[in-house]
């Protein structure tokens, strides 16, 4: 929605939103973009898509049949494969035919971090050990251009006081096949008996139906609006995910003096850097010493402004729409 919202400021932008919810309505909505596309192509100057894979097949084919110029804005699952859980793009081959296709016909690949393109993946053993889409695409030949998330620093701050010894973790489709180990819940779940003095709050958890320890609180979805006074009383954010791009809501509890611990994934060791604690490894011994370390923290309040700083001077708003629009100013 960022990304549509600096579109605006300089273009003319029709929205199609492609609805992954259901598999078989898949047809239905391919038939849909297909007379969207057709209605609004020949006015066209530039076709960008939020991510590669299924919904991205038409519009690049479409692009490149009429001769337009085409963009793909990489952000996370369109990058990886993760077999162990049943993750990722390159993991099906009908998916990963779409992806590959998309990102080799497309004039410009914007990925939101460098290890979107190509990292070595040292967290856990049980998948590749690279991950990114150069790794799983041989010889692609796209330009590619790495362009940071960015942050309102005065929508995201800090106007509350810290509940002590608290924890929250914010995802989406936790109760999916994958969300639930995906998003390290697996490891919140192994973990919190072991600090039965502290709470860890899951926003979105609602739907998981694995039983929850009696210190793990899991809420319902909220509104955007209600994310930053909740993130405000919280004194350290967890992001454990097996696999990350370039997180929001970590970014955003930093912004509001969230303390971060993270695992060694993506970009978040980078965007962490030394404001707060990096898992190297899935283990859950590792994690019980970093988080009694944080725990221990008698800085940690110092700790959190460092955190919101971090994001403040590195990852704005402002950086991103420069950058975005410079770019595809480069093909319009």
């Amino acid at each position: 929605m960022k990304d549509i919202e600096i579109l605006q400021e300089k273009y003319d932008v029709k929205e199609f939103f492609f609805d992954t919810t259901t598999k078989s309505n898949y047809i239905f909505q391919f038939i849909k973009q297909k007379l969207f596309i057709l209605a609004n192509i020949f006015g066209a100057k530039l076709i960008v898509c939020q991510f590669a894979g299924h919904y991205s097949f038409l519009p690049i084919l479409y692009a490149k049949l009429f001769y337009k110029r085409s963009v793909i804005v990489a952000g996370g699952t369109d990058c990886v494969a993760f077999p162990s859980i049943n993750y990722g793009n390159f993991n099906t081959r009908l998916m990963r035919f779409t992806t590959s296709f998309s990102f080799k016909n497309c004039d410009l690949i914007l990925p939101v971090h460098q290890t979107l393109v190509e990292y070595d993946y040292t967290y856990q053993p049980n998948d590749f050990p690279k991950q990114g889409f150069t790794y799983f695409i041989k010889g692609l030949k796209t330009k590619v251009e790495v362009i940071h998330n960015g942050y309102d620093s005065k929508k995201w701050f800090c106007n509350s006081v810290k509940e002590k010894a608290s924890f929250i973790t914010i995802g989406a489709g936790l109760g999916s096949r994958f969300g639930f180990n995906l998003k390290g819940i697996d490891l919140i779940f192994e973990i919190a008996p072991k600090f039965p003095e502290t709470f860890f709050y899951i926003v979105g958890g609602s739907s998981i139906k694995t039983k929850a320890p009696a210190n793990v609180k899991l809420l319902e979805n909220i509104p955007n609006d209600q994310i930053q006074p909740l993130l405000s009383k919280m004194q350290f954010y967890l992001q454990l995910s097996l696999s990350e791009g370039f997180p929001n809501a970590l970014s955003e509890g930093m912004l509001c003096e969230c303390v971060p611990i993270v695992s060694n994934v993506g970009g978040m060791p980078e965007i962490v850097s030394d404001c707060g604690y990096i898992l190297k490894h899935k283990n859950i011994d590792e994690l019980e010493s970093l988080i009694r370390s944080a725990l221990n923290n008698n800085d940690v309040n110092t700790l959190g402004k460092k955190a919101r700083k971090r994001i403040e001077e590195n990852y704005t708003f402002d950086s991103r729409k420069n950058k975005l629009l410079s770019a595809l100013k480069k093909l319009v």
